[in-house]
């Protein structure tokens, strides 16, 4: 069966696909786009007839050879909303009282820069936020884990200003969440305006000094795969269940179970999906066939 164009997906099916390609779950998906789980499941079975395919693992592998992750596409990228030309900025903060620096608040008046303050997620449901039509930027200052669904909600660019330097897992997990900058906070007054500039230009990821100098240490590195977990990513990329990578390797299931967990610790995936596309945008090379 022939595949349909990358122009035959909805808006709707390409985030769908994008956040399945992202780890979420269907739970997860219909939270983030505010639909229901059984319309997620509709719009899975919509994109699996479009690409020709029959699961979700066979949906991302094709979604990776038509080019649909060539870039990180989580929920604020996958439906990112086009800016009405000749609208001005706002930059939405997130915030607990203790992690605000008084120098972001200088650099955000200096710049002359629109601003909303808030300490919780509650702005997501603020109206005023989601008729703004001009550039949106999200400004996340040592977010917890929660913290992340404000810049998936309102479809922005995210940018981390941290009190202290992160170690690799921190800034890992700030790449995978789809943060455009990391700001340190002794440096957000003489930084922000270049960092917020860079991010409108498209750039896909910016550190400050404090970060770049020690980059051996906190950037991410690919990691080093063996030939058995590339044989498994090869397997994953497929579509094969374990059973069918066990039968084809020649090795047994449990094993290609141990390998794969090993596989997805190494890239930092929770499932098969994400392992995809994480691996595909670390420049792994899949064997993904048109």
């Amino acid at each position: 069966m022939k595949a349909a164009p990358i122009d035959a997906l909805t808006s709707t099916e390409i985030s769908v696909l994008s956040l399945i390609g992202s780890g979420h779950r269907v739970s997860e998906i219909a939270g983030l786009l505010r639909i229901g789980p059984r319309c997620v499941e509709s719009h899975k079975r919509h994109i699996y007839r479009k690409l020709g395919v029959s699961s979700q693992i066979h949906a991302v592998s094709r979604g990776i050879s038509l080019g649909l992750f060539d870039v990180p596409k989580n929920a604020e990228d996958a439906h990112r909303r086009r800016p009405e030309p000749g609208c001005s900025e706002l930059v939405v903060v997130h915030a607990r009282p203790e992690g605000v620096c008084p120098e972001l608040w200088i650099a955000l008046l200096e710049r002359g820069t629109a601003f909303v303050f808030t300490r919780t997620n509650d702005v997501i449901g603020d109206p005023g936020i989601h008729r703004h039509r001009g550039p949106l930027t999200v400004l996340l200052v040592d977010p917890l884990p929660q913290d992340w669904r404000l810049p998936a909600r309102l479809c922005a660019p995210v940018v981390i200003v941290r009190s202290t330097v992160p170690d690799l897992d921190a800034v890992t997990d700030a790449l995978r969440h789809g943060a455009r900058a990391l700001i340190c906070a002794t440096d957000v007054r003489r930084e922000l305006e270049t960092v917020l500039r860079l991010v409108a230009r498209g750039y896909c990821f910016v550190m400050t000094s404090p970060y770049l100098s020690g980059q051996a240490e906190y950037l991410p590195r690919v990691p080093e795969l063996t030939s058995r977990e590339r044989d498994i990513l090869r397997s994953i990329a497929s579509g094969h269940t374990i059973r069918q990578t066990a039968r084809t390797l020649g090795i047994t299931s449990k094993t290609v179970e141990n390998t794969q967990a090993r596989l997805f610790r190494k890239l930092g995936a929770r499932n098969r999906p994400e392992t995809l596309v994480i691996a595909y945008q670390l420049g792994v090379s899949l064997g993904v066939q048109e």
